[in-house]
């Protein structure tokens, strides 16, 4: 007795003070039960609070495996419900672990059929399921999360930080049963949510940017296409949609942000930025004159105009407006590369854009130390320098503000609201271009819409600037040897209304068919259309409504016997028969 009394004593003295601590710590896991609060995921709205990316509450089936009486029936009768394999099911149901992911976000349905057999170990888990109401309309942009809500593509990845949240903390104690103690110990640290991102992208401009580029894709009979709109002023993104013909001759958006991702030889639209350069450096105004042939010799290539003519004496802006190679070719000599490349460079060609999206391609233009005999000729031209979309649009909505480069953007702002947004990634527009080299462009590129290569592109009502461009297609070994064996890719780049420009858009089409081979005839229609649906949506007035709302001004500003007498004028009534003074205040 003595011997077992000892033994006794020996163990309490062990549990009760030598190793109590571990004892009274596998006591608490097995009663005190932590469990992390989720966090919601911030919202991704459009410009006007249109939900494009949200997240709902969800439930997954989970698992306590000690708790499971037979794995073998239990996986059995989850089979029936929820599918899956039947052998997995009773490994996870049998591996012994407190707890296992039967199946990730199932339907509100399936979850209560699976409870209501109340199966022991099996419960539900709260969880979110992130959600895009419009499908993969905007899925290029706002890109993807994986089932744990992180983001890993798009903006989902890149303003992660901004949207995750923080997660929160609850610990309750628990029964054998799962059930709480009431009394028990319990404490909460809440989640933070995270916040709504409020994009630039107008949900109607996109989807009807995406009807009409499959629409301009299908009757250019190309291989795809891309158009990307933006605000000049501000740099916001409006619409930016990207199509392409699948193996069964089926047009559809793709879910590559390729105004970003993709680069491609601009051609011709390249030469207004090479004319800046010109200009700027003081060698060249828009009325220099200079002899141009339709064929030039440089290293050992030719270059051509892509249409035959005498030797003729051109302008700068003649050259321009007609879109010679040569007469380019001749100015870009007098500057020499240095001036060439650090322009373009400006510009923001050949280096990733504000814009920090995931992927974004740089583009090419070699340092000029790199650069061959041939190097100049072509860069002037748009050919042997590669460029993403969203740079050419920059380059663009630059000229519009008259030689102030905008910051593209996405984000609109960081908030719970709307109206309640601050964008913590904004930036100042910087000048590159002297104000009175942009305004010589505009008026330039202005006749290539009315008169020139870009008449397509017009848009009743409004004044629009543009360039058209054709650049043969990089190819494995070259361009293509014979003209049947080239490859095109079209473009047109342009802004309205020319004096204030609210939209600047730019579309390119992928190898479109022998009779759509230049940007005049795939892309100046698209960008046309589009206008026209931008103007309507955004409300842009046209000229005639500004001379209108003009004049309604002035009579407001009449007071009541000035405007009985104004009534009266434009009624004929001779302006000599009113009073000297009110004359007066009319014809001012």
């Amino acid at each position: 007795m003595l011997l077992i009394s000892g033994g006794l004593i020996w163990r309490l003295v062990h549990f009760q003070i030598l190793d109590s601590q571990r004892y009274i710590a596998h006591g608490e896991s097995q009663r005190m039960q932590r469990e992390e609060v989720l966090a919601q995921r911030g919202s991704i709205l459009d410009r006007y609070g249109i939900d494009l990316a949200v997240s709902v509450p969800r439930r997954s089936l989970v698992a306590n495996a000690r708790h499971v009486d037979d794995p073998v029936l239990t996986a059995r009768a989850l089979v029936q419900i929820i599918g899956g394999d039947l052998v997995e099911l009773e490994n996870k149901l049998s591996s012994g672990k407190q707890f296992v992911y039967l199946s990730r976000q199932v339907e509100d349905r399936f979850v209560e059929a699976v409870l209501s057999l109340k199966l022991s170990g099996v419960y539900a888990q709260k969880e979110q399921s992130r959600v895009r109401p419009d499908g993969d309309a905007v899925l290029a942009i706002i890109g993807r999360t994986d089932i744990d809500g992180n983001g890993i593509s798009g903006l989902e990845k890149s303003h992660d930080k901004y949207l995750s949240g923080e997660n929160g903390l609850k610990i309750v104690e628990r029964d054998l049963r799962g059930s709480t103690i009431p009394g028990g110990e319990y404490s909460l640290e809440p989640a933070e949510n995270g916040e709504t991102i409020v994009l630039t992208l107008d949900r109607s401009l996109q989807f009807e940017a995406e009807k009409i580029m499959i629409s301009g894709v299908e009757r250019a009979g190309a291989q795809g296409g891309l158009l990307v709109a933006m605000r000049p002023s501000t740099g916001e993104i409006l619409a930016s949609v990207a199509v392409e013909r699948n193996p069964d001759g089926v047009i559809k958006q793709v879910s590559e942000h390729r105004s970003a991702t993709w680069t491609f030889e601009p051609g011709s639209i390249m030469k207004p930025l090479t004319f800046s350069a010109v200009m700027d450096a003081g060698i060249a105004s828009t009325e220099s004159v200079r002899k141009v042939a339709d064929e030039i010799h440089v290293h050992d290539s030719d270059f051509s105009d892509w249409f035959d003519h005498d030797e003729t004496e051109w302008s700068v802006s003649e050259i321009l407006f007609r879109s010679s190679n040569v007469g380019t070719i001749l100015w870009a000599q007098e500057i020499g590369p240095s001036l060439l490349h650090n322009k373009l460079q400006k510009f923001g060609i050949g280096r990733k854009s504000e814009l920090n999206f995931p992927g974004e391609a740089n583009g090419i233009l070699l340092p000029v130390e790199k650069w061959s005999g041939t190097s100049l000729p072509t860069i002037a031209i748009g050919q042997g320098v590669s460029v993403t979309p969203i740079q050419m649009l920059t380059a663009y909505a630059t000229i519009a503000n008259r030689g102030l480069k905008p910051a593209p953007t996405l984000i609109r702002g960081v908030g719970d609201t709307v109206e309640m947004t601050v964008n913590p990634l904004s930036t100042q527009p910087e000048r590159i271009l002297e104000g009175r080299t942009a305004e010589s462009l505009v008026e330039i590129i202005e006749t290539v819409v009315s008169s020139g290569t870009g008449r397509n592109a017009q848009i009743p009502g409004y004044r629009v600037a543009g360039k058209t461009g054709t650049a043969w297609k990089p190819q494995v070994g070259g361009y293509g040897e014979e003209e049947e064996d080239r490859r095109y890719v079209v473009s047109f780049a342009g802004f309205f209304p020319v004096d204030e420009p609210e939209i600047v858009a730019l579309v390119v089409v992928d190898e479109p068919s022998a009779a759509f081979d230049s940007g005049g005839k795939a892309a100046a229609p698209i960008f046309a259309d589009f206008a026209k649906f931008a103007a309507r949506q955004l409300r842009i007035p046209s000229e005639d409504e500004k001379i209108d709302s003009s004049l309604s001004e002035r009579v407001v500003a009449l007071t009541p016997v000035q405007a009985g007498l104004f009534n009266a004028a434009i009624n004929e009534l001779p302006i000599e028969e009113l009073p000297e003074e009110i004359a007066g205040s009319l014809v001012e």
